[in-house]
């Protein structure tokens, strides 16, 4: 029995329907009644859950042998993994594959990064199997913290410089994390997901312009201001400043900028590419009378 932390993010929802087309057993654990009554709804076990009480994770944890752990970070997350960690060798789990980020690492210049760091950390030392993902920057991420000031105002606005990343699919990551789940000799290894391509965010905005037919501009966004703007959408202190360092070492650091052919090895078949993603998702883009009173997300 494998069982699904993160069952409702990005990742966890792709993952979710990945071990359902395999037909394998599996269960989701989620933090409210509600969401168990949803995942029920379509045909998927659920059970309540919560890291922040970690009482309630036994039962989620009964006759499970293997876990897919994606926690949300911020301070507390290592102490609330380590809890977990308890609880998963207490019910008899064998191993667990967590979803990290490239570029982890307990002394990384960004918090977000170190705080998978120390989480990794944890896991080698509780006497578990293990299995990290690291993938680098989601491409859904571009419809949700860009799309409605690209679709209101024609311009992508980043703190990012000439950084190059190798967006990735989440459809991508969860395929090679059921593969890892579902199959033997992934042990103790370490999987840096990314996708076929490493782009500017200024090259991201040429593919925009070509698929929209009208000009998308990217904007380099100062620190304070980006700052100014991540903590006024409600982003925490922490974690706006996490993101700005997470920035520095994209544009710092040229190993962030590698496409390599780890999705294409597990999965067998090729990384999706940005300008396939960008087809997919152009009404997100393109402005609509609904989005008139949409905020952008950058001060210019």
């Amino acid at each position: 029995m494998i069982l699904v932390t993160g069952g409702t993010g990005k990742v966890g929802r792709e993952l979710v329907q990945d071990l359902q087309a395999r037909n394998c057993p599996f269960r989701v654990m989620v933090r409210s009644k509600e969401a168990v009554k949803g995942f029920e709804a379509k045909g998927v076990k659920a059970v309540v859950g919560d890291f922040e009480r970690p009482g309630t994770c036994a039962e989620a944890l009964a006759g499970v042998k293997q876990v897919f752990l994606l926690t949300v970070p911020q301070p507390g997350t290592p102490r609330l993994e380590a809890e977990f960690l308890e609880a998963c060798k207490a019910q008899g789990v064998l191993s667990v594959v967590r979803l990290s980020a490239m570029g982890a690492n307990p002394s990384s210049a960004s918090g977000l990064l170190r705080c998978h760091g120390a989480c990794e950390a944890q896991v080698e030392a509780s006497g578990l199997a293990w299995t990290f993902l690291r993938p680098t920057v989601f491409m859904q991420n571009l419809v949700q913290h860009f799309g409605p000031a690209v679709a209101k105002e024609s311009t992508l606005y980043a703190p990012a410089g000439e950084a190059r990343l190798p967006w990735v699919d989440t459809r991508d990551i969860a395929a090679v994390a059921g593969t890892v789940l579902t199959a033997s000799g992934h042990e103790n290894l370490v999987y840096e997901l990314t996708g076929p391509q490493a782009l500017t965010y200024a090259q991201v905005a040429e593919r925009l312009s070509a698929h929209l037919g009208r000009r998308i501009a990217f904007v380099d966004v100062p620190d304070g201001a980006a700052r100014q703007a991540m903590t006024g959408m409600g982003l925490s202190s922490w974690l706006a400043e996490g993101m700005l360092t997470l920035y520095h070492v994209f544009k710092a650091n040229g190993a962030t900028a590698l496409a390599l052919d780890t999705v294409e090895r597990l999965t067998g078949r090729p990384a999706r590419t940005l300008d396939a993603y960008l087809q997919e998702n152009l009404g997100a883009f393109t402005p609509m009378k609904a989005m008139a009173e949409v905020p952008s997300q950058w001060p210019r």
